[in-house]
């Protein structure tokens, strides 16, 4: 009984990742009477690609068009922020506002200025930035972040290094020199 059971629920489980559809991860927030949808055009983001934030904007399901010239899009990562116009994107409703992610992580969508007669300000995150090594094949490429890192470990060692031989040199010379005054010493006896 139980492994009918065990077989009925990984058949289950199974039926239900082959039907499963793939969706994007676009963030949803109500303001007001607006439902607005957020997120990137191409998914998953990777670093050094174009891409674009997209912006949906409804009311009553129902697109609200005009809006590139009274909203505002600014895109915020680590306290830098990048300001992007909002050009209309296709269908009724929906924006797009070109950017090139360079950094991966979480980055941040302000949205502010009017929809209609409604004053909004909203930060809203969409699907992170990833490093392009999650889709690169047959060999990922270093993450830039990590080399930066080693380079600068590679600098601080080499740095350590030349102190190290000069102070050598110096030691050298010394002892020359003594073993010189020595010689010298010897010679006069």
């Amino acid at each position: 009984m139980t492994t009918r059971i065990v077989l009925l629920l990984g058949l289950l489980l199974g039926l239900g990742l082959i039907t499963a559809v793939p969706t994007q991860a676009h963030e949803r927030v109500e303001i007001g009477p607006y439902t607005i949808i957020v997120g990137w055009e191409n998914e998953p983001v990777i670093v050094d690609e174009r891409n674009a934030v997209v912006v949906h904007v409804y009311r009553a399901g129902e697109p609200v068009t005009g809006l590139e010239g009274t909203l505002r899009l600014e895109l915020l990562y680590a306290g830098r922020s990048f300001r992007g116009n909002l050009h209309p994107a296709g269908a009724a409703g929906h924006y797009r506002a070109e950017v090139l992610p360079t950094v991966r992580g979480q980055y941040t969508v302000r949205l502010f200025g009017q929809i209609e007669a409604l004053e909004i300000d909203q930060q809203i995150d969409p699907e992170e930035v990833l490093a392009g090594r999650i889709l690169q094949f047959p060999e990922a490429q270093p993450d830039q972040r990590e080399l930066l890192a080693t380079i600068a470990t590679l600098e601080a060692q080499a740095a350590r290094a030349n102190q190290l031989a000069l102070a050598g040199v110096i030691a050298g010379l010394l002892g020359v020199g003594l073993a010189a005054v020595s010689l010298f010493r010897r010679g006069k006896q």
